[in-house]
């Protein structure tokens, strides 16, 4: 377990501004994003910390405990703090508060989940290893396995759009798509259970999967946008999405990736 160092040289010149508390935030950022301080790491003592930035203790708590409510770092009782092994914990509470304030429109979420995830499958096509290759291959099977049990589906279903992100191997754009996914994760569950064609849902995951196994980053983010788009005109036809009161119940869609044959 990595212990963060108290090098002065490292921790930069003790803070003296006014607005104390914020700068003890922003010095923690700051070490964060200079590498002295990594994910997990177990930081100073209060004691050390108190001595190194050059602050009292209260104002060193004030700065700690606002750090911990936003997600940054988490006290473990007896064994001092530490730096959450995510940041995106922190940033999920961050959006959360901003939706809350400007009211959750779902799907706005929906659309910029979409955004990103066809532009990460089409990096996945780029990057994707053997690995990255055998773990969707996983969640395929799981989906398979479990057609027709709405819970176990859509806990694979995830799974298999976790490993895209992670084969894209862009840390900024997985962090986002792993906020949006954790603010729409009853909207996820609400178009889940309006499936009933099960096997199609499995042909749409299986076509995004091909095309990233042959590395077509085009016919995977076309594969991937058709997907969202069926999952959107599901949701449609419930009323669940943006616009439903103008799409026709028997709306038919074509096939884009006619284009990548």
């Amino acid at each position: 377990m990595a212990i963060a160092s108290t090098d002065r040289t490292e921790w930069g010149p003790q803070i003296r501004r006014t607005a104390i508390t914020d700068e003890v935030i922003s010095r923690i950022k700051d070490l964060i994003l200079q590498r002295v301080l990594i994910p997990g790491c177990k930081l100073p003592s209060e004691r050390e910390l108190v001595k190194v930035l050059g602050v009292s203790r209260p104002t060193l708590r004030q700065a700690m405990k606002a750090l911990q409510v936003l997600g940054i770092i988490r006290s473990r009782q007896g064994d001092g703090s530490y730096l959450e092994e995510t940041i995106s914990e922190s940033l999920k509470v961050s959006l959360d508060f901003a939706i809350a304030v400007k009211g959750r429109v779902k799907p706005d979420l929906f659309e910029t989940r979409q955004t990103m995830e066809v532009k990460l499958a089409a990096l996945a096509a780029e990057r994707r290893t053997e690995q990255d290759l055998e773990n969707m291959r996983i969640a395929l099977a799981g989906m398979r396995a479990s057609a027709g049990v709405p819970d176990r589906w859509c806990e694979h279903d995830v799974e298999f759009h976790t490993r895209i992100v992670e084969a894209a191997k862009n840390t900024v754009m997985a962090s986002i798509v792993e906020m949006l996914a954790h603010l729409l994760v009853q909207s996820r569950n609400e178009t889940v259970r309006l499936l009933t064609d099960y096997e199609g849902s499995l042909r749409s995951h299986e076509r995004i999967f091909e095309e990233i196994e042959r590395q077509d980053s085009a016919c995977a983010a076309k594969a991937l946008a058709e997907h969202f788009r069926l999952m959107e005109d599901r949701a449609r036809l419930r009323g669940l999405a943006r616009g439903s009161e103008n799409l026709p119940d028997d709306a038919s869609i074509g096939d884009p990736m006619e284009l990548c044959r």
